[in-house]
């Protein structure tokens, strides 16, 4: 599972900074799905994402196809 964060984020010109003030994500959340250092991402982050970035998971979340 890859998190397209980092690519939406660039698109519609938003930092990290200004989505985590709009949303009440940390900084360190969003710094560690933006560049995939994580595990897991709780529902509650997801749908703060979706609305807030007006996307669908499927926008967030890609899955890789392994060989």
């Amino acid at each position: 599972m890859q998190i397209m964060l980092n690519q939406i984020l660039e698109n519609k010109g938003l930092s990290q900074n200004q989505v985590s003030k709009d949303t009440g994500i940390s900084t360190s959340t969003l710094r560690n799905l933006n560049h995939n250092r994580t595990s897991r991402i709780s529902f509650d982050i997801l749908e703060k994402l979706c609305i807030y970035l007006n996307c669908g998971v499927e926008d967030i979340l890609c899955l890789e196809k392994k060989g």
